[in-house]
């Protein structure tokens, strides 16, 4: 056997496991890590006015209407900073929560809105989507309704048990 041939039978063992080792390295992420990553994926699409990416992250019955509060976004609405403050796991339910922090412009009148959400995930798999939005502090206006809204009220929920009026239901439970 060639020299070259001797060394790379001798270190062939070693490659392939490092190659075949780093493909489930993803699945060894803890759920935290998949959690944190999710959330600020999410957020960091829908600040950017990337609405129909963040979405791919939002329950398909959700979806909607995620898409029509955020339509706003990169358009007449300039969110400047999102800001994850906390995540938490292990609700019930396979359940967790973000809360994130926007800091907006709206392009009409260069005010600077500040608004803080409460998102509530629920468990798909290896990974989370979002179940539920619930505005907890700051200026409703960077979550407008769309025009056709029944009573033109700012909504302050999306998810399982849509308020319009902003009733302080908790964001997990099934209304």
């Amino acid at each position: 056997m060639r020299p070259t041939a001797a060394i790379a039978a001798l270190f062939a063992p070693f490659a392939l496991g490092a190659l075949g080792g780093g493909c489930g390295l993803i699945d060894q992420l803890a759920p935290e890590q998949r959690f944190g990553d999710v959330v600020h994926l999410t957020n960091d699409e829908a600040r950017w006015g990337r609405v129909d990416l963040a979405a791919q992250k939002v329950a398909p019955a959700h979806r909607a209407s995620f898409v029509a509060r955020h339509r706003r976004w990169g358009n007449d609405i300039q969110i400047a900073d999102a800001d994850v403050t906390n995540l938490e796991l292990g609700l019930p339910e396979d359940r967790a929560a973000s809360v994130v922090t926007y800091a907006g412009f709206d392009q009409r009148t260069m005010e600077l809105q500040t608004t803080a959400v409460r998102q509530s995930w629920a468990s798909a798999g290896e990974s989370f989507v979002l179940i539920d939005e619930t505005i907890i502090g700051g200026a409703p206006e960077l979550f407008e309704e769309p025009a056709g809204d029944d009573d033109g009220v700012l909504a302050s929920r999306f998810g399982d048990g849509v308020t319009a009026g902003g009733e302080s239901a908790s964001p997990l439970s099934e209304d």
